[in-house]
């Protein structure tokens, strides 16, 4: 008798007695391979009381009646069980697991274990032929694979551009206009860049690829901050400062806190103000005593270790 091509149905001959016995096996079999539902693949020994309609997927070197069907869907009948051999391309889901598998000619595979080669993924959106990875979300985590768990714990996201010339970079957008860009834009030289509507960009900072100098390609500087003198102690948050006195009009400043080595601190005067840093007291270290009584007087200063240092002085009232 003349089975079918890809599932082995068995076809009903031309003046075969008892047709119903074909029709039913051919459908039996139909039951069990169509949209296929395993309580699990892998085993090797059959239950001890199966159920009818119930399907394994049978392991390797299986026992008792599984024995030389390894590789093969087994699924229980009022008759027994009966097999099928899967092919390349076939889907089960396994009850054990909640996952979808698909038979890659040899072995079932886990469909989201492993997939290669995808044309396009869309997460939550639609992706296309220029975003061929899109993702729709309020946020997005990459985490390092723990050593425990076989990784290294590190975690490096890597963007490569096939030439020097061509760009390797982050762009920021708002509304899909770009408004800000990091990274390697036609040169090796690592770059910082800006844009009022994405379509001109202006380079800010520029980090040479030879010796990690820092070029800033526009102007540069601090907001201005304000703190007031308190028991001789100027407290500084930004490199750029103009003092007020405690009270009155004059102060005397013989220490200054904040900062870190390394640091530059400007200071400038205020029109009506007096204030007087010491030379020598406290942890300023300056060419002498320093008067700032004018809008244009300045005091430049750089800190090492706990010492602020004179660079410059001005006295342009």
């Amino acid at each position: 008798m003349a089975d079918t091509a890809r599932l082995a149905l068995p076809l009903i001959a031309g003046e075969q007695a008892l047709k119903h016995v074909t029709h039913n096996e051919a459908l039996v079999t139909l039951d069990a391979l169509v949209q296929p539902v395993v309580e699990e693949l892998g085993v090797v020994a059959p239950p001890g009381v199966p159920v009818e309609g119930e399907t394994y997927g049978i392991g390797p070197s299986a026992t008792g009646d599984w024995a030389g069907k390894d590789g093969q869907l087994a699924v229980w009948t009022n008759a027994g069980w009966r097999y099928a051999s899967p092919a390349e391309g076939w889907l089960v889901w396994d009850k054990s697991t909640e996952a979808l598998y698909v038979h890659d000619g040899a072995d079932w595979v886990a469909m989201l274990a492993e997939l290669q080669n995808l044309s396009l993924l869309g997460v939550n959106t639609t992706a296309n032929a220029t975003n061929k990875l899109a993702v729709r979300s309020n946020a997005a985590l990459f985490t390092a694979l723990e050593a425990g768990s076989g990784g290294t714990g590190d975690m490096r996201l890597t963007l490569n551009r096939e030439t020097g010339s061509d760009t390797a970079s982050f762009v920021f957008q708002s509304g899909f206009s770009g408004r800000a860009e990091i990274g390697l834009a036609g040169t090796d030289d690592f770059a910082f860049k800006v844009s009022p509507d994405g379509s001109v960009f202006h380079t800010g900072m520029t980090i040479d690829k030879d010796n990690g100098f820092i070029t800033f390609n526009q102007m540069f500087g601090s907001d201005p901050s304000f703190p007031t003198v308190s028991g001789g102690v100027l407290s500084v948050d930004t490199s750029y400062v103009v003092p007020a006195p405690e009270t009155g009009v004059t102060d005397t400043i013989d220490t200054i806190s904040g900062g870190f080595d390394g640091a530059m601190l400007v200071i400038t005067g205020s029109a009506g103000i007096t204030l007087t840093f010491s030379d020598g007291a406290g942890n300023l270290k300056l060419g002498g005593s320093r008067v700032l009584d004018n809008f244009e007087d300045s005091l430049l200063l750089v800190k090492r270790g706990s010492d602020w240092i004179e660079l410059s002085y001005s006295d342009n009232g």
